[in-house]
């Protein structure tokens, strides 16, 4: 899948599709609602990476979706602390690098890419508008901060997620410093 020129925009443009291609290729929510140790080590990985210690971490059923995504708030949170400064942190380390044309377009571009994958899994997993809409963003914002990461130099920061992802689980958000798991 070649999404951006990698002629133009040389061995970052290649990166940039090949995780668009890792992420299109997932089979989103698979796994949703089975509850699997790998799922929460590779969540832990994750944290780790973040350096994030005060969490934890709480499995959901596909039934509990709904109301779970219902209560999900920010407050109180050490993840989302770091979450929230992450996108400036890597912007000026892209803007640093002179790739910030690449990141303009592969924001345009990347989540188009795993927008009717996700979309679709959604759908057939879970029905109800409201969860596919945010599961859907959801996909949708994971896809720009990996690509992010990737132009700033810390994509491996991100690989955990992407594992999780791939085995068919997700993080659905953030209740203070619990973890919903799916």
């Amino acid at each position: 899948m070649v999404l951006i020129s990698e002629i133009k925009f040389g061995s970052k443009a290649q990166s940039i599709n090949e995780i668009a291609e890792r992420l299109s290729a997932i089979d989103w929510y698979k796994k949703a609602g089975v509850k699997e140790k790998t799922a929460e080590e590779a969540l832990q990985r994750f944290m780790q990476k973040l350096q994030v210690v005060d969490y934890e971490i709480q499995w959901i059923t596909k039934e509990q979706t709904s109301e779970t995504i219902s209560k999900l708030t920010f407050d109180n949170s050490e993840l989302w602390k770091v979450l929230s400064s992450l996108p400036d942190l890597l912007k000026k380390k892209i803007d640093e690098a002179g790739l910030t044309d690449l990141l303009k377009i592969a924001v345009e571009t990347v989540p188009q890419a795993v927008f009717h994958a996700a979309f679709q899994k959604a759908f057939q997993e879970f029905g109800e508008e409201k969860q596919v809409n945010f599961f859907v963003g959801h996909a949708m914002y994971i896809a720009v901060l990996v690509c992010t990461a990737e132009l700033a130099g810390e994509a491996d920061s991100f690989t955990p997620l992407l594992e999780l992802l791939e085995a068919g689980h997700v993080p659905v958000g953030l209740d203070g410093n619990t973890i919903y798991l799916l």
